[in-house]
């Protein structure tokens, strides 16, 4: 069982100044399964962390303690604006190896 997930919950509720009742009831759970989780004798599913992550107000990343990387906000808008005019992954997957295929050919690789 992954004894970290308790912790970063305990801490989020901590940094929220949330007793275990009042994250309980916001998540729509029992108090006893709360603390459970908290002490690493019950393994939530899935679903409860979702539950949990929404009560506490912080994504499900952060309770996980996975690192996730930022997209770079001008490669979102980019790709916004090419689905809107219509394309797809696929084409724009074919216009990106033929802009690489171009760079090599011009650099002589």
């Amino acid at each position: 069982m992954n004894n970290k997930l308790g912790l970063q919950i305990k801490k989020y509720r901590l940094l929220k100044q949330m007793s275990l009742s009042r994250l309980a009831a916001k998540a729509s759970i029992s108090k006893s399964y709360l603390s459970g989780i908290e002490s690493h004798k019950t393994n939530p599913s899935a679903h409860m962390i979702q539950k949990i992550s929404k009560a506490l107000e912080v994504p499900v990343e952060q309770l996980l303690d996975i690192q996730v990387e930022i997209l770079d906000p001008e490669w979102v808008e980019l790709v916004a604006q090419a689905r809107e005019i219509g394309l797809d992954k696929e084409e724009i997957r074919a216009f990106l190896a033929y802009e690489a295929w171009k760079r090599s050919i011009k650099e002589g690789v």
